[in-house]
């Protein structure tokens, strides 16, 4: 049964409650005015956090681009042939769609479209399309996504008109270099010639292996005898296959015998791999390998003949060049003919950034390249030179200093443990340590003494003794 608050027995435990209440009480304002006081002194407010724990779900939803679906041609068409499809269906939508012409086992851009430039709409007309049988092939395009669709039935395209090369290029032509004269003649489907001046006629690339450009005049008009005449076309880049196709509103397209673009003559070399090299110092060229290409003017490779690239440093003393990782030292790299490029191997002694050059004659070199030589690891100890006179008594100055090299003589960064010892008395050998060095600013020679020396030893580094120096 509770006890009534004005009780004789209540008295006791509520001036227990009150005296706790107050001590409650002067600890809040203490905080207060340790709050205001911080504040008004701009101190950092303290913080506090909670850790909790516990679990959740979440969804996220995925989706595909989908190919468009129905691409379809008609059985039979003249020259313009109209494709059309279902767009794709899914949550994705296109940015758009490209469409391709299978004929036989070629591949042929159609409808103006291509992967950078798809087009939005879903029928096109693929123009001056070639007599025979093709199929159609629609790939819609989302960023870098892409979702071709199956090829569509047979459309067989045959026309009242239609060309033919009746020049073709030649079966071997160099990059860049003009075609001889490529023609195309207007004809009927019964083979006869149209004579027909006037009319433009537009050659493009067909199967395209080595990725070319097309220059020149591509479109000409025909002559009294319908007949376009094709001066100075030329193809950048080497490959086997290419041909062209003729086109001309109202016509039959046509396509080309096939020929082989060869690269044109060597102009330039370039760096193809390991233009950063970078490692520790080495006695043995191990950094690489580091390949270089000779080319000509546009980018081709270029494997006729032999020839030889000489390779200099700006560490001349210490830099090494071998064809193989830890291979016999080179100066010239051999490019046999057949071949295109030659690849070595570079190593220095000295740590720095040399400078590699490259050349051969009558080629354009390189930029040259600018190798990252650091510290090998290290491997001995070495004093910085001591006065050969010094007060005895008094610290030493400059301090003694033992830094860590590498085989090489590399400063390092290594941090070391160093002992010194002398046959004289020295005092104040607790050192300094940084990274590659150890220094001794409090070392000091006890008395007179003459042909003093230090030795320093670090664990397995090699050991250094200094050179011999009189306390006065």
């Amino acid at each position: 049964m509770s006890t009534a608050a004005s009780s004789p027995e209540a008295r006791p435990r509520l001036r227990r409650e009150l005296a706790a209440f107050c001590r409650v009480l002067h600890s809040c304002a203490a905080i207060a005015v340790t709050v205001v006081i911080g504040a008004l002194l701009g101190a950092v407010p303290a913080s506090a956090f909670w850790e909790a724990s516990g679990t959740g779900s979440t969804t996220a939803s995925v989706a595909t681009l989908l190919p468009p679906t129905n691409v379809a041609v008609p059985a039979s068409s003249n020259s313009n042939v109209t494709v059309s499809w279902t767009p794709s269906p899914g949550t994705v939508t296109p940015a758009g769609y490209f469409v391709t012409r299978v004929s036989g086992t070629a591949a042929f851009a159609a409808c103006g479209s291509s992967p950078v430039a798809p087009i939005a709409a879903s029928t096109c007309t693929d123009t001056s399309v070639p007599e025979g049988t093709h199929k159609y092939m629609v790939t819609a395009v989302y960023r870098s996504w892409t979702a071709a669709s199956t090829t569509s039935g047979t459309v067989n395209v045959s026309s009242l008109r239609d060309l033919t090369f009746s020049s073709q290029p030649s079966a071997t032509v160099t990059a860049g270099s003009p075609m001889t004269s490529v023609k195309v003649q207007l004809r009927t489907i019964f083979g006869f010639e149209v004579w027909e001046s006037g009319v433009p006629v537009t050659i493009g690339i067909g199967a395209n292996p080595g990725g070319g450009t097309l220059s020149g005049t591509v479109t000409a008009r025909t002559d009294w005898s319908g007949t376009a005449t094709f001066d100075g076309l030329s193809i950048n880049k080497a490959g086997a296959g290419y041909t062209l196709v003729a086109s001309s509103t109202g016509y039959a397209g046509t396509v080309s015998g096939s020929f082989t673009v060869i690269p044109a003559a060597a102009v330039k070399l370039v760096l193809t791999a390991g233009n950063h090299p970078a490692g520790p110092a080495s006695s043995a060229a191990l950094l690489g390998p580091i390949t270089v290409e000779r080319q000509d003017a546009y980018g081709n490779a270029v494997t006729a003949g032999s020839f030889s690239i000489s390779l200099s440093t700006s560490s001349t003393a210490t830099g090494i060049f071998a064809a193989t990782a830890n291979g016999a030292r080179i100066n010239t790299a051999t490019v046999p003919a057949g071949s295109a490029s030659a690849s070595f191997f570079y190593g220095d002694t000295k740590a720095g950034t040399p400078t590699l050059r490259l050349s051969a004659p009558g080629l354009a070199s390189p930029e040259p390249i600018t190798a990252t030589i650091s510290a090998a690891a290290p491997a001995k100890l070495v004093f910085t030179a001591i006065s050969p006179d010094v007060e005895k008594n008094k610290p030493i100055t400059p301090a003694v200093t033992v830094h860590v090299l590498d085989a090489f003589d590399n400063q390092t960064d290594a941090l070391a443990r160093v002992t010194l010892a002398s046959h004289c008395s020295i005092k104040g050998t607790l050192p300094f340590v940084s990274p590659g060095a150890v220094s001794f600013p409090e070392l000091e020679i006890a008395g007179k003494a003459t042909a003093c020396t230090l030795t320093a030893t670090s664990g397995s580094l090699a050991p250094a003794t200094s050179t011999p120096f009189n306390a006065h």
